[in-house]
């Protein structure tokens, strides 16, 4: 009986510029536990070649654009043809009622709330999920919508390989993309888990508590504080930390430089306030 083997003819992609290039050099993408799960789902479904021409694609830069959108990831990656790959790539979003769920398992532990609130992802996360049902990661590749315009056979492809590891790398830097995979955007899940203790709609009273006052229409009244006390004078303290709005809108997913953007804002940042010290405020 005759045996037929496929023949595997390796392409030599298009060079790309300006594409996003992973941060990981060599080993492992991903760092924290949520970004190794994500790749586990990956490399239990897919062939060690195909995962190695994956990361290669991904640390040469070999996508050109990757978004999230309302519906999941859509992504470019340029092959050996002359017009970049489509990917996209998608998961099962929560309905209102299953979110609703969730959070209110995760209510039922105020210090994994506080936790949350403070930006981490603790692991015990994923058994909450379990527990209501509704699991953060895919059990299997095939509980992923996922699609690429190559004409490979294998599924997944090289090219949806290389935007999952970039994937992993933004989970890494920001675990709440994963809610956002399945239609839970961050601030969303903010405000549900930061409502007022009874679980009831804020009155309309109290979510006017702590708003500013208007400015005034004169604008030298705004310096002249005429119902208050004179305003204080300046206070000339360097700042404990730098780049503290920068950090708190949090890392940007697909950052084309191998240089961290938080890193350098924060440089910036700290020798901008070292000049203005220096010059005295002249």
């Amino acid at each position: 009986m005759a045996r037929f083997h496929y023949f595997y003819e390796p392409t030599t992609p298009k060079k790309v510029d300006n594409g996003i290039k992973a941060q990981s050099r060599r080993g492992a993408f991903a760092r924290q536990w949520w970004g190794k799960a994500w790749i586990a789902v990956l490399e239990r479904f897919n062939d060690a070649a195909r995962l190695a021409r994956g990361r290669a694609y991904a640390r040469k830069g070999q996508v050109t654009d990757l978004q999230f959108t309302g519906k999941g990831v859509v992504a470019k990656v340029q092959g050996s043809r002359s017009s970049p790959y489509r990917v996209t790539v998608r998961l099962r979003p929560y309905a209102e009622g299953e979110w609703q769920r969730l959070v209110g398992v995760f209510r039922e532990n105020p210090v994994l709330v506080a936790r949350i609130l403070g930006g981490e992802m603790p692991e015990e996360i994923e058994a909450l999920c379990r527990k209501a049902g509704l699991p953060l990661f895919p059990a299997a590749f095939g509980d992923i919508e996922a699609s690429c315009s190559c004409p490979d056979y294998a599924h997944p492809c090289k090219h949806l390989a290389a935007v999952f590891y970039l994937l992993a790398e933004a989970f890494d830097r920001d675990p709440f993309l994963l809610f956002a995979l399945r239609g839970i955007e961050r601030d969303a899940l903010f405000t549900a888990l930061g409502a007022n203790r009874s679980g009831g709609p804020e009155t309309d009273e109290e979510h006017g508590k702590g708003l500013a006052e208007p400015l005034p229409a004169d604008p030298a009244l705004f310096w002249s504080s005429p119902d208050g006390p004179p305003l204080p004078g300046l206070h000339e303290e360097r700042p404990a930390d730098s780049a503290i709005l920068a950090r708190r809108l949090g890392p940007i997913p697909f950052w084309r430089s191998e240089r961290d953007f938080l890193a350098e804002i924060h440089s910036i940042s700290r020798a901008a306030s070292e000049y203005a010290f220096s010059r005295g405020g002249r």
